[in-house]
């Protein structure tokens, strides 16, 4: 038996998209709202098993976690499939290959081939695994902002990026041809079996707002040798980002600035983690 967890966030017709998807496997939906659309809200409720309403945005861990307690507590799923609102489930025999795969690895973590190939998303993911890596990230990502922040330095920016753009190699990122152990996975779209969530109070740490979700789960993975698994048996497709570009629409930089403020406050979260366990280890 699995469980569906939908966190949604004012892109009403990606949701419905997504539901429509999941009418065939006859499942329980918890939808997690972060926006308080309520005629959109409506909707879905006629389509699902519970629509949990935030009183503000909340971000992308803490509202799932919400979703996910509801679930666990209602429900007692085996599997709970943690999805975007931009992710469409086309596979029919998703769920039985996901009982499949539980039966051989005894997974507590599984994640799926992401459709469309050469996209930002993918599987296995890669994630900072050392603090060198993270605190390169963190010194990059406030030169970002401060770019962002003034026009003279966005200028430049821009002048930049179109000389080099004739030179420019773009980097291409493909899913994994075969099964995987021990490995980062895209938060976009993740499986938990009762196994994994059975352990936990929350299913994703439940610090940051948005962004390197995959991080902390991996870190999580590393301390309590938890099994991380990809599989490309199953797949699904996913929109990647909508919702944010939704709510910005024209304000490239607001929504650049916002963006990076927000991985920079996940970043350092990141880097107060990795201290711990390495002063565990």
């Amino acid at each position: 038996m699995m469980t569906f967890v939908i966190l949604h966030y004012n892109n009403i017709d990606e949701t419905m998209e997504c539901l429509d998807s999941l009418e065939k496997f006859n499942s329980n939906i918890v939808v997690v709202s972060n926006s308080k659309d309520y005629d959109n809200l409506k909707m879905i409720e006629k389509r699902v098993s519970k629509v949990i309403i935030n009183e503000e945005n909340i971000g992308f861990a803490k509202a799932n976690n919400i979703g996910c307690k509801y679930a666990i507590e209602h429900f007692q799923p085996d599997f709970l499939c943690v999805i975007n609102n931009d992710v469409i489930i086309e596979q029919k025999d998703f769920i039985t290959q996901v009982e499949k795969l539980y039966k051989k690895y005894k997974f507590d973590i599984l994640g799926p081939k992401i459709l469309p190939e050469e996209s930002d998303s993918c599987n296995p993911f890669y994630a900072y695994k050392t603090l060198d890596e993270v605190r390169a990230r963190i010194k990059y990502t406030e030169k970002l902002i401060k770019i962002y922040q003034n026009k003279f330095l966005r200028l430049l920016l821009n002048i930049y990026l179109k000389l080099k753009a004739p030179f420019r190699k773009e980097k291409k990122t493909t899913n994994g041809s075969s099964e995987q152990l021990n490995v980062a996975l895209h938060g976009c779209a993740l499986i938990f079996s009762k196994k994994y969530y059975k352990k936990y109070n929350d299913v994703f740490y439940n610090g940051t707002f948005l962004f390197h979700e995959e991080e902390f789960l991996a870190l999580r993975a590393k301390e309590n040798n938890l099994v991380m698994l990809y599989s490309p048996k199953i797949e699904l497709y996913h929109k990647e980002g909508s919702s944010l570009a939704k709510k910005f629409q024209k304000q490239k930089y607001d929504s650049l600035i916002f963006r990076n403020k927000e991985i920079l406050k996940s970043l350092k979260l990141l880097e107060k983690e990795m201290l711990k366990q390495e002063a565990k280890d």
